[in-house]
């Protein structure tokens, strides 16, 4: 897809990488909250709101940034380098994860932000938010790639966003929860 190969090879990731980078920075969020004085059941509390914000971010990103359509010539390079290239080529197996070249500066900023609202009480909420992400981002590789598993679940994620793919991509936006699509309508 690239001619650098620099830039080639930092497209490509394995979810193996994204796990073994995310778990530890999740797990480390978590104890972390637990260490600034916040009482269990707040944790639990801003953990699975944590998780459940994920939903609504996944939803938003995918559906207004990833599949804007710009008028420049910049902006349609760089929005196909983001996504386009998936719907491209929806079965090249290493580019179905976000590289840790761009998740981790961007999980970065986000920490920043949710620190500026939430202060010390960030550090659950980060590690359900991270959680979610993680989720996302297996269930986005399993729904392309394990196609023998026939949990319902799985089998209703998975026909949610083969259908985005192949019936209508201005709809089925969320990947790890139908949820948004509902509330939105798409």
């Amino acid at each position: 897809m690239f001619e650098n190969p620099l830039l080639e090879r930092l497209s490509r990731i394995s979810p193996r990488t994204v796990l073994a980078v995310f778990i530890p920075y999740c797990v480390l969020a978590f104890y972390q909250g637990l260490r600034v004085g916040t009482d269990l059941k707040t944790v639990a509390w801003l953990f699975l709101a944590g998780v459940f914000f994920w939903t609504f971010f996944e939803y938003v990103l995918h559906r207004f940034v990833f599949h804007f359509y710009p008028d420049w010539k910049f902006q349609q390079k760089l929005q196909f380098t983001m996504h386009g290239v998936h719907h491209q080529y929806p079965n090249d197996k290493d580019r179905l994860v976000m590289p840790v070249t761009v998740s981790i500066p961007l999980s970065l900023l986000l920490l920043g932000c949710f620190y500026l609202l939430l202060g010390n009480r960030v550090w659950p909420f980060f590690s359900g938010f991270i959680l979610g992400y993680l989720t996302y981002d297996m269930i986005h590789y399993s729904v392309h790639f394990f196609t023998r598993i026939r949990h319902p679940l799985f089998l209703k994620l998975r026909q949610h966003h083969m259908d985005h793919h192949f019936r209508d991509p201005n709809k089925g936006f969320g990947v790890s929860s139908p949820f948004w699509d509902r509330v939105f309508r798409t």
